[in-house]
């Protein structure tokens, strides 16, 4: 990878590697995706119209690597992770979990914030690659990213859960004042990545056709578990805080010879509303 890339994505927070997939592999996985989401949501039959405002924004489901084998050959995927190792300047990566992020038709606007305050990873060395399985621009909900803001150490929590986050919210956050979003075309193939702390936001979905994306968040090998803050990827394994980050519900993602398989302990009834949703994995 150009030097150039590395520097781009360290001065600016995120960066488009182009033509990491060729266009055979895009296919094949926008139609592994596709069969991925209809069986997930298949017990979710609203309309746009009757979500709440956050899922207007995307259809999500989080961890298809565990469920679909071969959506597991790209989450793995070592020239993807080992980019994105490079980008942070670090030699290994584990995941912390992999999603889709469907932007239906009609969807609205993803909300501005940065990744990072909803993990409760202590340490900042994050990265999310972001890849598209349609071309992307302004018409279907391209990602526009606020260049430096991940310079800022500081996780700032943004409640993109509860709808539309208002104007006044963010101009109380320094990081922003008097930034413009640098928005971003994507073709088949290029693939984006944005630091943890990296504010952004994407555009509406103002096409006739739904924008399938595909994403995998990675993090550095060895980051602790920083608060008693929720989240499935720590919980499940029962990670407590202080604790290194360590289980086959975050495997290591590079450099791996081949794909882990699945986490051993099934997904407890605790989690049965967002399975429900298709968020997570049945089992």
């Amino acid at each position: 990878m150009h030097q150039d890339l590395i520097k781009h994505f360290r001065e600016k927070g995120f960066v488009t590697i182009p033509s990491v997939l060729e266009d055979l592999e895009v296919e094949f996985y926008r139609e592994l995706l596709k069969d991925a989401i209809k069986e997930r949501k298949q017990l979710d039959n609203r309309q746009l119209s009757e979500k709440s405002l956050y899922e207007q924004s995307f259809i999500q489901c989080q961890n298809l690597w565990e469920d679909f084998k071969d959506i597991r050959e790209l989450t793995f995927d070592q020239r993807i992770a080992g980019i994105a190792a490079k980008l942070l300047g670090v030699d290994r990566l584990r995941i912390w979990h992999d999603q889709a992020l469907i932007k239906e038709s009609g969807g609205r606007e993803t909300d501005t914030h940065h990744d990072a305050s909803y993990w409760p990873i202590k340490e900042t060395n994050t990265i999310t690659a972001w890849i598209p399985m349609v071309s992307i621009s302004e018409r279907n909900g391209h990602m526009g990213f606020f260049s430096g803001t991940h310079k800022v150490k500081e996780k700032r929590f943004i409640n993109i859960f509860k709808g539309k986050v208002g104007q006044e919210e963010l101009d109380k956050l320094p990081q922003l004042k008097g930034l413009r979003p640098e928005y971003v075309d994507l073709k088949p193939g290029d693939i984006s990545f944005h630091h943890g702390l990296t504010f952004h936001n994407a555009k509406p979905n103002l096409s006739s056709e739904d924008r399938p994306v595909y994403t995998i968040i990675y993090f550095a090998d060895g980051s602790t578990r920083g608060s008693d803050q929720f989240h499935f990827s720590v919980d499940r394994a029962s990670i407590g805080v202080g604790e290194v980050i360590k289980s086959d519900v975050t495997p290591l993602a590079f450099p791996i010879e081949k794909p882990p398989n699945r986490p051993k302990e099934p997904i407890s009834d605790e989690f049965i509303f967002p399975k429900s949703l298709g968020l997570l994995p049945k089992n």
